[in-house]
């Protein structure tokens, strides 16, 4: 149903690649989606920097990064919860645990928390949610507490702002 394959390039956070799958799993199927194939790499600031900058022509640090390579079925044209629903996705998310690191202690939580944010931030990405308009960040906000709930954590996102900050891409 869903293959998922993790890599870490980091020696910021000590990261289990099993609990990343799980992750991932749970933001699927929380989701509806029917079947994925995703790849997420867990990466330093001076990675992410050079691929923000080669991907999406940003000249700076990022927190995640994802690429949507594939999407079938579902449907287009629904604007409600979950918007994964009936599609069958192939995507690739790119998060930094060292702007994980570096973030949380600005939110008051823990590193792992901030980069299972990042995962599931990208992973609605994939699945058909956006965050580049006051009309949809909102929405991209609640699901994603939505989500974190079901992964058992609470987040403090109630106190980032609205807009994402200046040279971020969440």
């Amino acid at each position: 149903m869903y293959q998922v394959d993790v890599a870490d390039h980091q020696d910021c956070l000590s990261v289990e690649t099993e609990a990343v799958r799980e992750i991932v799993r749970q933001t699927l199927a929380a989701e509806e989606i029917v079947a994925a194939t995703i790849s997420v790499a867990i990466v330093g600031n001076s990675t992410m920097h050079e691929l923000n900058r080669q991907y999406l022509s940003h000249d700076y640090e990022t927190d995640v990064l994802s690429f949507l390579l594939e999407s079938t079925g579902g449907d287009e044209e629904a604007s409600g919860i979950p918007r994964g629903t009936g599609k069958t996705i192939d995507g690739e998310i790119i998060v930094s645990s060292e702007y994980a690191a570096m973030m949380a202690s600005e939110f008051g939580w823990q590193p792992l928390d901030e980069l299972t944010l990042y995962i599931v931030h990208g992973l609605l990405h994939l699945c058909g949610y956006d965050d580049l308009t006051d009309a949809e960040l909102p929405v991209m906000r609640q699901r994603e507490r939505e989500v974190l709930a079901l992964l058992g954590l609470e987040q403090p996102l109630p106190t980032r702002p609205v807009a994402p900050p200046a040279g971020s891409d969440t």
